[in-house]
This record gives structure tokens, C-alpha cells and sequence, in this order.
């Protein structure tokens, strides 16, 4: 499938048929009027009540109007918060969500957990963790990705890769253990199974990202080979740099990981991401309640479907900036260890912790990754 940056490549075209306006003649008894009001040709009088007249249709058809789009909206919003409400809700025990803290008064921190599930949407590992951090005072969304292979400790389960947590008990589990180790307030949850965002892409019309022609090879050569043998089918990148991909080609950059690391896969997941959110707010409003609801199909959340529609509301009105960080980062000394036979990223958690803090408070920059 051939992609253009032209975002009406979906739509339909259509002709203006509205009516054209249409004068109509005044057919009611002259003599009538003539003895119940004064002639308009003898008085300025007549002429204002002719104005006033033309004033009072006009309103009138203002009103219609208005109302016309209100009852339309009113049934694009039960569209839309029927369509929502179907999506699976898998509510979190709140008394067990292992917050200790009072840090993130005034903000709101949701963990995002893409699966790898290539069947369904509740099994896997957490293969993408990004911590969403919505700041509405500042207009800004902050996304925080923490590399899968940290080494954690898992309430019930001794030490492991942060990814494993979701394995061992869900979304509880995995919001938990980025409360316990991170300090983090999670308190909601939303999971996405990555595979299927290629749909979701492939309807808004792709996604601009900037690909190294090291990225490329690898897509080319190892990850979209993948994809097409598990039926997302998509075709080589023809070019290293910025370019329009497909839904296949997305979600096959975003899992690329032996160019560089884990962290920068992170980097890559937060980029589609982006660019996703950018080309949505680009869409025609008539294709976001199938945007919405392609989303929906695939994920799981403990977010109410008010809270979806408010949060969904804010941010395309406010438009907020995006900033990002990853850890481990540069100011947060790791390295790889081999323990008990499997590989980990290692690092002090309680130095990402308050790095993690410094970057929702907006007291630092952007971190790069190493």
C-alpha cells in the first residue's frame, strides 16, 4: 500500500449540493395591511419593521441551527461513549498497588504496558513500559519508558526483569512493581497489544518517522521477514531517513533492538507513539470514532470510559507538548549483568526514582539514552 503525506487520501470527495437561497414574494392581503399599519413608502417606520422582521428570521435560523449541531453532537458523543464503554475493564485492587508516596499531587501517571502477544491482548509479557505523565497546568505529556531487562524486585517473586511482572499477575502485578520500585502513584493502567497497532496506523494513514540506515537494514533484512510470516504484511524501507511507514513497518521499527539496545527499542515505541498522537489530531473528524474504536478493540484498561473521554477531550484541545525520557539514561550509571544465568540491566533505583521525579516536575531537560 502506497502512502501519501495528503491525509485525505481515505476520504471520500464529495459536491456542494446545498440549496441555493431562494427569494419568495409576499402574497398576503395588501388592503389588509393598509388599514391595520401605516404605508411603508410614507414612513421610515415600515422600513425598520421590515429589518426587524429579517433580524427575528434570522435568529430564528440561528437557532435551529444550533440546536440541529447540538442534537448531532449529542449523538456523536453517545456514539462514541457507547463504543468505549465495550472496552474490557479489568479494575485494579486499589489497596494494593504498593504506593507509599505523595509525590505527583496535581499529576496524573498511567502505565502503558504493550504486549507481545501475537494471538490475543491478555497474554505475554509487558513488551513496552511507558509510564504516561500528564501534566494539564503545563500542557505537557511526559512519556517515560524503562527498559524491560531492569532488575527488579517483584512482590512474590524474588528478583526479576521488570517484563515479567505483567507474566506473573497481570496488571496488578505490573503497576505494583513500578509503584514499589519507581515510586510512580500508578493508580490506572491501560494494555495495548502492539501487533494490532499496525491497523490503527495503516487507517490514519501511516506515521513520519526518521530511520538510520542501520534501523533500515535490520528492518529489511530480520524484522519485517517477521512481520509477513505472522500476516502483518508490509514491505522493505526503500530509504535511511524521514519517511511516511506503513502499519507494518511502524510496529516492525518499534521492535527493533540489536542496532543498539533495549532502551533505545524504548525510544522507538515512544517515537511511534508520537507521531501516531501528531497524525491523529490531523485526521478528519468524521474517521476518529473508527480510530477510537479500532484502539478499543485491542486494549484493557482500568480507566472509566469518563475518564477516557475527558482525558481524550483535554488533549485535543489543549494540544499539549511531548516530552520524553528514558531509563537508564545518562544520569543514571548502568550496566548488563549476567545473574542466575539470564542478563539484566542494573542500575540504582533509587537514583532513577528521583531522576524519574525531576523529569514530571519539569526540573530537567530531555534525557538521552546512552
Amino acid at each position: 500500500m502506497k502512502y501519501e503525506e495528503d491525509n485525505n487520501i481515505y476520504s471520500s470527495s464529495g459536491r456542494d449540493i446545498s440549496s441555493r437561497s431562494r427569494t419568495y414574494e409576499d402574497i398576503s392581503s395588501r388592503s389588509e395591511r393598509v388599514q391595520s399599519e401605516p404605508r411603508r413608502e410614507a414612513s421610515s417606520g415600515g422600513r425598520t419593521g421590515g429589518k426587524k422582521r429579517k433580524k427575528h428570521r434570522l435568529r430564528n435560523a440561528l437557532l435551529v441551527l444550533i440546536c440541529l449541531l447540538l442534537v448531532c453532537g449529542g449523538g456523536f458523543y453517545a456514539y462514541v461513549y457507547r463504543m468505549l464503554d465495550k472496552i474490557e475493564r479489568d479494575p485494579l485492587d486499589q489497596e494494593d498497588l504498593g504506593i507509599t508516596t505523595h509525590d505527583y499531587d496535581g499529576y496524573r501517571n498511567i502505565a502503558l504496558l504493550g504486549l507481545d502477544s501475537r494471538t490475543d491482548s491478555t497474554s505475554g509479557r509487558s513488551d513496552a513500559i511507558v509510564i504516561l505523565s500528564i501534566d494539564k497546568s503545563h500542557k505537557k505529556i511526559r512519556l517515560i519508558s524503562i527498559a524491560r531487562d531492569t532488575y527488579v524486585a517483584i512482590d512474590g517473586h524474588g528478583h526479576d526483569k521488570l517484563t515479567h511482572a505483567y507474566a506473573y499477575g497481570k496488571s496488578q502485578l505490573a503497576v505494583k512493581t513500578l509503584n514499589q520500585n519507581f515510586g510512580l502513584e500508578i493508580t490506572d493502567y491501560v494494555t495495548m497489544n502492539f501487533f494490532e497497532l499496525s491497523r490503527v496506523i495503516d487507517y490514519i494513514g501511516g506515521v513520519t518517522i526518521e530511520i538510520s540506515a542501520e534501523e533500515m537494514k535490520e528492518l529489511n533484512n530480520i524484522i519485517i521477514p517477521q512481520m509477513n510470516k505472522l500476516g502483518i504484511t508490509c514491505e522493505p524501507i526503500p530509504n535511511a531517513g524521514k519517511q511516511l511507514l506503513s502499519g507494518g513497518q511502524a510496529v516492525g521499527y518499534a521492535r527493533i533492538r540489536h542496532t543498539d539496545s533495549d532502551v533505545q527499542r524504548g525510544n522507538r515505541q515512544k517515537e511511534v507513539l508520537v507521531a501516531m498522537f501528531d497524525r491523529v489530531k490531523k485526521t478528519s473528524v468524521l474517521k476518529l470514532p473508527n480510530v477510537a474504536e479500532m484502539v478499543a478493540s485491542q486494549c484493557r484498561t482500568s480507566l472509566s470510559t469518563n475518564d477516557i473521554i475527558s482525558l481524550g477531550t483535554w488533549a485535543m484541545q489543549a494540544s499539549p507538548t511531548f516530552e520524553q525520557l528514558s531509563v537508564p539514561n545518562e544520569n543514571i550509571p548502568s550496566s548488563g549483568k549476567i545473574i542466575n544465568g539470564r542478563w539484566y540491566y542494573v542500575y540504582d533505583l533509587e537514583i532513577a526514582r528521583q531522576n524519574i521525579r525531576d523529569f514530571i516536575y519539569g526540573n530537567q531537560p530531555e534525557q538521552a539514552a546512552p
